[in-house]
């Protein structure tokens, strides 16, 4: 390339780039019969990634909307709910790090929640010669991964008798969120690598096949990128194909799924709900594109590269 002009290199890589994406298409339409087999391969691994991604999706959501409900709840003394005091207490909260939002609860308005929860036995509490609740302060953390170290400084507070924000299940909660995400990331992995082998060697019988014309051009001095880059460029077109066909029928499948099913776990779930098939579209895309141009791309450079070395 030494005495080539800036305009000359970029001619010849213009050229490079047309006849790349010329064989590209000539090896796809030439061995077509193995070009729909690694389509089939890319469509079935990608359905089994897609399909736990949209599960995964799912539970990380219902997983965060639950986390959005945790509140600590911090009892007043008696003799605390004073303005004066209240006041005070208020500012404190409000002041401490990691607080979103604070709210009071009076004692007349904790035994109305109550009578509320109680439905029909509600009249239970008409018999109380007084109001034996506490007031208190409802207090939603920013991070509700930071409940426990909140709930301590909290707790040391003047005017604050008891504080709850139910630890245990909380804990627990955390505890399914990391795993859930653990696992998910592990299961991706490993399918993502299962998809790699299984494509690879899919494409590798379609590279076999052309094995004769890899040897010429390597005889008549052709570099190795040079050779290599049709094929990579058929890999990304079939895993793009691949991944447009997965993406058809995961996203309709999970609409009719949500439709399906989403007023239903809303009633028996805790009131969460599915996420909607315009984000979950949205997220499968990226995935299902990302993965499927760099499996296509990684399997055939892994296929063609032993045929280089000759």
């Amino acid at each position: 390339m030494y005495g080539m002009t800036a305009k000359g290199y970029t001619a010849m890589k213009l050229r490079n780039s047309v006849y790349y994406f010329k064989e590209a298409a000539t090896g796809i339409w030439r061995n077509r019969l193995m070009s729909l087999a690694s389509v089939i391969v890319v469509v079935l691994t990608l359905l089994i990634l897609g399909s736990f991604t949209l599960i995964n999706l799912n539970i990380q959501a219902i997983t965060e909307e639950i986390k959005g409900q945790v509140e600590i709840v911090a009892y007043l003394e008696d003799g605390a709910d004073s303005v004066d005091a209240l006041s005070r207490l208020r500012a404190e909260l409000v002041e401490l790090k990691g607080v979103q939002r604070v709210t009071f609860v009076s004692k007349e308005e904790a035994l109305e929640r109550l009578r509320e929860r109680l439905g029909n036995q509600a009249g239970i509490t008409d018999g109380l010669e007084r109001n034996p609740l506490p007031a208190s302060f409802e207090i939603r953390p920013q991070d509700p991964e930071q409940a426990a170290v909140l709930s301590d400084k909290v707790a040391r507070l003047a005017g604050v008798d008891s504080v709850d924000y139910g630890q245990q299940i909380v804990e627990q909660l955390f505890a399914f969120s990391r795993g859930i995400q653990v696992f998910g990331y592990i299961v991706i992995a490993f399918l993502g690598i299962v998809s790699l082998f299984l494509i690879a060697n899919t494409i590798k019988l379609t590279v076999y096949s052309r094995r004769s014309q890899i040897n010429i051009m390597k005889f008549v001095g052709a570099t190795d990128w040079f050779i290599r880059w049709p094929f990579i460029l058929e890999g990304i077109f079939l895993g793009l194909l691949g991944a447009l066909i997965t993406y058809l029928l995961l996203f309709f499948g999970y609409g009719f799924l949500y439709f399906r099913a989403s007023a239903w776990m809303y009633q028996n779930f805790l009131s969460v709900k599915m996420v909607v098939p315009e984000v979950a579209g949205r997220e499968l895309l990226r995935f299902l594109f990302f993965m499927g141009a760099g499996i296509g791309a990684v399997g055939s450079g892994i296929s063609v590269r032993r045929f280089l070395k000759v």
